[in-house]
């Protein structure tokens, strides 16, 4: 079994403050950054997260401008997120051990990863079937006029929705690694697991119909999956 290195000396309390505050700074600029170069290119982005429903209406004057903002706010974070957590690991790692440091390097990247395919994929297909679905209800009394504030709030619930249940291999993984579950005791319990991904897309889906939380449970399924074979790897290492 590989041998651990010991952990490196203490250092002074006030070290640690100077360098949080340094890495918080760096981060603020990061974010600053990513905010700016969003906001360039804010109106193409906008244009094409309104692209699955065609038009959107505002209801005051502020209104685009405001919108505008958030689209930078949320793309420049997004942009920001490998410098973030750059900064994150040169504060955190020296405190590390080597092993510790190898999996952290993984799961940080590995998990930003899964966050903005998830992301991606509920934009690309969950919220077309959701407008879909929600726009049959439409009578001839009712002229859907979609408001562009309500709009991107919708698309960016199901974003995230997509991105944090993405994130389930990390998940598993860290718990194999604290000791909390097995792979034996994840395949044991698929069925159950299958069950809970499915009320997890019924929770997290705005729409009752069965297409939505297909779309959002099949791949979280095979993740599941994914996740086990993960968690046998890890417990062969280990």
């Amino acid at each position: 079994m590989e041998k651990e290195s010991p952990r490196p000396d203490a250092l002074p309390f006030i070290t640690h403050l100077e360098e949080l505050r340094r890495r918080l700074l760096r981060s603020l600029g990061w974010v600053a950054l990513g905010v700016a170069v969003a906001w360039v290119k804010s109106e193409a982005l906008l244009s094409w997260l309104i692209e699955p429903v065609g038009k959107v209406v505002y209801l005051s004057p502020t209104e685009p401008f405001l919108l505008q903002l958030k689209v930078a706010l949320w793309a420049g974070g997004v942009l920001a997120c490998p410098f973030l957590a750059w900064e994150a690991w040169g504060f955190l790692s020296p405190g590390l051990l080597a092993r510790e440091r190898r999996w952290m390097a993984f799961l940080i990247p590995a998990g930003f990863g899964l966050f903005l395919l998830g992301g991606w994929l509920s934009f690309r297909f969950l919220v077309p079937v959701a407008l879909g679905f929600l726009l049959r209800f439409g009578v001839e009394s009712l002229t859907p006029m979609i408001s562009a504030g309500h709009y991107f709030g919708f698309v960016i619930g199901l974003a995230l929705a997509g991105g944090i249940m993405f994130q389930t291999p990390v998940v598993v993984l860290v718990l194999t690694q604290m000791g909390l579950v097995t792979p034996r005791t994840l395949l044991a319990q698929w069925r159950v697991a299958v069950v809970v991904i499915l009320v997890a897309s019924a929770v997290l889906t705005p729409t009752p119909d069965m297409a939505s939380q297909l779309i959002l449970s099949l791949p979280m399924t095979g993740l599941y999956f994914l996740s086990v074979a993960l968690s046998y790897v890890t417990c062969r290492k280990n």
